[in-house]
């Protein structure tokens, strides 16, 4: 396990470092190659926030937490990157098994019998052309997190709303 240790408004200490190994070096027994994780520690007013960000070939696995406690809060993000591993990585393997290298990525072990997320809703609409103004306006109409349009490109773009109150945009190309 290689990590990135990056920290803002926290000062790092080989304390830290040897407790932030100990936790994310359990989820290298889910994969055949040693993970490389980025890790960011900052505060944010009384509180702290743990980010960590897991590349395992093609796919990025991604957590992060807040807490009062810098440790309680790296335990939970490394729960919730070994949870979403555990729960994921059948469907990695299969519906990526084409991408070169996906397959051999992670440790075989026996596929749950039951799959826990499936849609639960489907919906089906065209895609209008519209400006990321309009497109907010729509999101705001439509008291939803997420908007999807097409750019005057022609291009598929998501605007969406970010846990701070801003709009956050994705665009495909």
């Amino acid at each position: 396990m290689e990590l990135d240790i990056r920290t803002k408004g926290i000062k790092q200490t080989d304390e830290i470092k040897a407790h932030l190994f100990q936790k994310l070096k359990k989820l290298d027994r889910f994969t055949t190659r040693p993970l490389d994780a980025k890790v960011m520690l900052k505060t944010e007013g009384k509180m702290v926030k743990v980010e960590i960000t897991i590349p395992v070939g093609p796919i990025v696995i991604r957590a992060e937490e807040v807490d009062q406690e810098l440790f309680v809060a790296i335990d939970k993000c490394a729960e919730k990157l070994e949870k979403q591993i555990k729960s994921n990585k059948h469907k990695l393997v299969r519906s990526l098994q084409d991408k070169a290298g996906i397959n051999d990525l992670f440790i075989d072990t026996p596929e749950p019998e039951k799959m826990v997320n499936s849609a639960v809703k489907m919906k089906q609409y065209k895609l209008e052309v519209l400006t990321f103004d309009e497109a907010v306006t729509q999101l705001e109409l439509l008291d939803h997190s997420f908007f999807a349009y097409k750019n005057d490109k022609d291009n598929v773009c998501i605007v969406y709303l970010r846990r701070d109150g801003e709009y956050g945009l994705i665009e495909t190309f």
